[in-house]
């Protein structure tokens, strides 16, 4: 146990170089925003990758997935509504890429960061397309109505999937 105050030190002064580096880089260059959430987002990674702990997944994920439609916007790739919708996606495939970076690394890997991961995504992607006016009226009416269905939907999922594991065998 003698190991573990080394480790408690090892995090914060990991983390204090990593902004201090992304800092520094905004001292000389006009970097955006964007540089800082990727940036923060990849020293997470880092230290999940080297300490395995699920915790730094989780941030470092959402970061980056955050940072890169902040840096398409701010490069004026993206602008307007458009630009709500590819935030909303890339939150979404923040969440997505804690089960698969998790399941690559462990072998293994809870599923819950695919429930908002999922809807985010299709959220954002729903946003995009009809800022780019690519949903019909209709189309809209439709799944304004009848999106919960996709709640009931994952929700019977999930309690089909705990009824099958917990039948006896014979």
């Amino acid at each position: 146990m003698e190991g573990k105050p080394i480790q408690r030190g090892l995090i914060p002064g990991i983390i204090l170089i990593g902004l201090g580096v992304v800092m520094l880089i905004g001292q000389f260059v006009d970097p955006g925003g964007w540089v800082f959430l990727v940036g923060l987002g990849i020293v997470f990674l880092a230290l999940y990758f080297a300490m395995r702990s699920y915790s730094f997944l989780i941030p470092g994920c959402i970061l980056v997935g955050l940072g890169v439609p902040v840096a398409f916007g701010e490069a004026n790739l993206v602008q307007g509504e458009e630009y709500g919708g590819w935030i909303v996606v890339g939150l979404g495939l923040g969440f997505c890429a804690i089960w698969v970076i998790d399941t690559l690394v462990r072998r293994s890997s809870s599923w819950w960061p695919l429930v908002p991961g999922v809807i985010l995504t299709l959220v954002g992607i729903g946003l995009v397309l009809n800022a780019r006016g690519l949903l019909s009226a209709q189309m809209l009416s439709l799944l304004e109505r009848w999106w919960p269905l996709i709640l009931v939907a994952i929700g019977l999922v999930i309690l089909l999937q705990q009824l099958v594991r917990r039948r006896p065998q014979a």
